[in-house]
């Protein structure tokens, strides 16, 4: 398939948000809750768009296929990253983090919820799971029905007992999350469309986007935080049209962006590496500005976090270009 810029700018933009998200001052508000869900499971929609079933041989070739894309970081960055913790992170993070098991992390390594060693992987478990579920489901279903496949699945959280198994390998989240994977997947025709070209398109885009961000914003306030939760991946469908349009528009009048398409490209670098540059970066400046600094700067919390994405930027580079056994990948230039 050839590449095409307007996915790089919607997963540029997406990381982006994931990476002020994680930034302190952390709210937990509604607003958090809305830039969070315009972050993270934006990514699923671009691999939905993305996978082409025609192109899969059968079923253990794609699980071997995604096994070296998704199970190889997954499982590097986070040998390096427990081993750093092992070193200096617990000492750093304080009491809270030194009382952890120091097997805490292998287990749940094995788990699939890295959280303690690498929390932001989530999405790599998550994707994984995800698309395992979701490859017979397109296998043998045609059409439109898949997606109403994983709508149900999705819509079935609100019924389904809470099981600690459910959380191995983010099997919930794979379930909540598959509407927008299999929106991208199975709307493709529909997603082309997503464009500023009459002016009655255009105000549609918006109406969805306002009636999608309303919902993720106002509805933890209004109605059971539980239920919300499970209707905000539908909520962010609502959004996509325009998410689309926006980053189409972009294709149109600047073409291809070189910033844009590295950080789509080095993606789980930056997932793998940002919350502990954030946290170099609190520590330095609660040192030289005071503590205070951190507690309540929406201004504060913007800069760090685009400081972080330039930052990260030849750091991801580097290790697509020389360290890309670490992804999973061949040696190669990024952009050519």
């Amino acid at each position: 398939m050839k590449r095409q810029a307007w996915l790089d700018y919607i997963k540029f933009f997406a990381m982006t948000l994931v990476v002020v998200y994680h930034t302190p001052p952390r709210y937990d508000n509604a607003h958090e809750v809305a830039l969070f869900n315009m972050g993270a499971p934006v990514f699923f929609f671009a691999a939905g768009y993305l996978f082409n079933i025609a192109k899969q041989k059968d079923f253990f070739t794609f699980l071997g296929h995604r096994a070296r894309q998704i199970l190889v970081p997954y499982t590097t960055f986070f040998i390096i990253f427990y081993a750093l913790w092992l070193a200096v992170g617990r000492r750093m993070a304080g009491p809270e983090e030194q009382a952890i098991d120091v097997l805490t992390p292998l287990w749940q390594f094995v788990q699939g919820t890295p959280d303690v060693v690498l929390g932001p992987f989530w999405f790599l478990a998550a994707l994984f799971t995800m698309q395992v579920i979701y490859y017979p489901i397109k296998r043998y279903l045609s059409g439109y029905l898949p997606l109403v496949v994983a709508l149900l699945l999705s819509l079935g959280l609100l019924v389904m007992p809470d099981v600690p198994w459910f959380r191995y390998w983010n099997l919930d989240k794979a379930f909540l999350y598959m509407p927008i994977y299999a929106f991208g997947n199975c709307c493709r025709p529909l997603v082309d469309k997503f464009e500023f070209s009459t002016s009655a398109r255009s105000l549609l885009w918006v109406l969805l986007a306002v009636m999608g961000l309303g919902f993720l914003i106002i509805a933890p306030l209004t109605i059971d935080r539980a239920v919300a939760y499970v209707l905000a991946p539908e909520a962010v469908i609502l959004v996509l049209p325009f998410y689309t349009a926006v980053c189409k528009c972009l294709e149109d009048r600047c073409g291809t962006s070189r910033i844009a398409q590295t950080v789509a490209i080095t993606g789980i670098t930056y997932l793998a590496l940002q919350n502990y540059l954030i946290g170099v970066i609190k520590i330095v400046a609660a040192k030289l500005l005071g503590p205070a600094v951190l507690d309540d700067s929406i201004l504060f919390k913007i800069v760090i976090a685009l400081v972080v994405m330039a930052v990260l930027y030849p750091l991801a580079l580097f290790i697509e270009r020389y360290l890309p056994f670490l992804l999973g990948k061949r040696y190669k230039k990024v952009v050519k």
